[in-house]
């Protein structure tokens, strides 16, 4: 039995980093759990804070515990904050995983498999781990760690890579609960923004709000995203269900649903919607504008559901082809309205600086938002995260990675130009950010402050 601590990477731009509970973390302490190992899911923002120096984490290493494998799953944006935690965690073994390890080990550009990319860690593992992490700590209990896992990479002297490419996506039905008892933080309140649903006043900002998947990966090709092209695998409404029960039991009365089409098959969606009602539970979800229509909506909305986020990510519609979203504005806009007739909250997830973007470009989603009016709306900027097309494929939409990407990514200096990884051949930084930062006050003023960017 090995003694195992989880975290995930800070992520100090979130508005509750608290709220967003890593759930590849909780399913991956369940299996652990399951196989004998003593684990532990820590909330990492509590041993760790900013330094004002950019780039610069302060770990409290008083209050670190001792273990004997701590598993980090990182994003890119906060895989160099993870790394800098780890050099000060008292582990024995400290393995880097997740998406940022995934996409780069998967990736095609070879100067970023190197240690440099990874301070702080001994070994690393790429793919869904809730199978391959429980052998890598099986193997170190028994101290036979020179035994090959799939997907593990270990470095060698030169600092370069030795990696066993990942094994087959693990079956989501075979998988036991979610460890939810196991996330030391809270399950916080306040992730729901409404004051109403059906007509009925509710207290949403008291809710005491878990986070669930029910199916994992996404099955349309936009070349921002780095889930795209991914084969759909869902869980059973068996194993939802008892997943909504184990929420409810610790007190959980809100659900955010993280899957990224909730919709993408109407009669699933309308069964899980009445599982949420039968516990009690408010709940927010994400899809797509052409997996919607009014019927399915107003049952949702019977059903709990306050609010639906829309992957719209543009008002042009040269720049909606550019990203190969498939949709259009007006797709779009009639998508949102569906949703707010519904009586549920539309939320526009809105992007800026894909290659191609103008002023003119950004000009045509203020007007769409302008005609469209959704309740809310979240602008972001884009960068080239690994695992999306514009990563694997710079050449293809104009534009060079620079040497030092990963540094450009992390979360602290999201306000800073310097820290875009792109230069755009038709916009400089400055003008994006200055672009970015007027479209942001618009929709502060014009759509909702309650709701931006949240």
């Amino acid at each position: 039995m090995a003694k195992v601590i989880l975290a995930g990477g800070p992520s100090f731009a979130l508005f509750n980093p608290s709220l967003h509970v890593s759930l590849g973390l909780l399913y991956l302490g369940a299996a652990l759990r399951r196989a004998g190992h003593d684990v532990k899911i820590v909330d990492c923002h509590k041993y760790t804070f900013l330094d004002e120096s950019p780039g610069k984490l302060i770990v409290m290493r008083e209050l670190l515990e001792p273990c004997d494998v701590l598993g980090i799953s990182c994003v890119t944006p906060n895989a160099e904050f993870g790394g800098q935690m780890a050099e000060a965690w008292p582990a024995k073994v400290k393995v880097a995983g997740g998406p940022h390890v995934t996409y780069i080990l998967e990736g095609p550009h070879h100067e970023f498999k190197h240690r440099n990319y990874f301070r702080g860690f001994d070994y690393l593992m790429s793919g869904e781990c809730e199978e391959t992490f429980v052998q890598f700590c099986d193997y170190f209990s028994k101290g036979m760690l020179s035994m090959p896992i799939p997907g593990l990479a270990r470095f060698r002297k030169d600092g370069s890579i030795d990696w066993n490419p990942s094994g087959p996506m693990p079956d989501v039905t075979k998988m036991p609960l979610p460890a939810y008892d196991l996330w030391e933080g809270n399950y916080s309140k306040g992730a729901l923004a409404v004051q109403s649903i059906s007509g009925k006043s509710v207290d949403a900002a008291e809710r005491t709000t878990g986070s669930m998947f029910t199916a994992r990966g996404c099955p349309y090709g936009c070349y921002f995203c780095a889930d795209a092209r991914t084969k759909l695998r869902e869980e059973t409404l068996e194993q939802i269900e008892a997943e909504v029960k184990a929420l409810a039991e610790i007190g959980v009365t809100a659900l955010r649903v993280w899957d990224d089409t909730i919709t993408i098959k109407e009669k699933r969606c309308r069964d899980m919607a009445d599982i949420f009602h039968n516990y009690g539970m408010l709940w927010r979800g994400w899809s797509r504008v052409n997996l919607m229509n009014a019927d399915l909506f107003k049952y949702l909305a019977a059903r709990g559901c306050t609010e639906m986020g829309f992957g719209v990510e543009h008002g042009s519609a040269r720049m909606l082809k550019a990203m190969n979203k498939g949709t259009t504005p007006e797709a779009n806009s009639k998508g949102i309205k569906i949703c707010q007739d519904a009586g549920i909250v539309a939320r526009a997830y809105l992007l800026i600086g894909f290659p191609g973007e103008t002023w003119e470009s950004i000009e045509e989603m203020r007007l769409w938002l302008d005609g469209t009016r959704p309740d809310a709306a979240s602008l972001h900027m884009f960068q080239p995260y690994p695992g999306s097309q514009v990563w694997a494929s710079p050449e293809r939409f104009g534009i060079e990675l620079p040497e030092n990407a990963f540094s450009q990514m992390w979360e602290l200096n999201d306000d800073d130009p310097k820290t875009l990884v792109l230069d755009l051949p038709t916009m400089t930084k400055e003008e994006l950010f200055q672009a970015r930062t007027e479209l942001h006050e618009w929709i502060v003023d014009n759509i909702s402050l309650r709701l931006a960017n949240r």
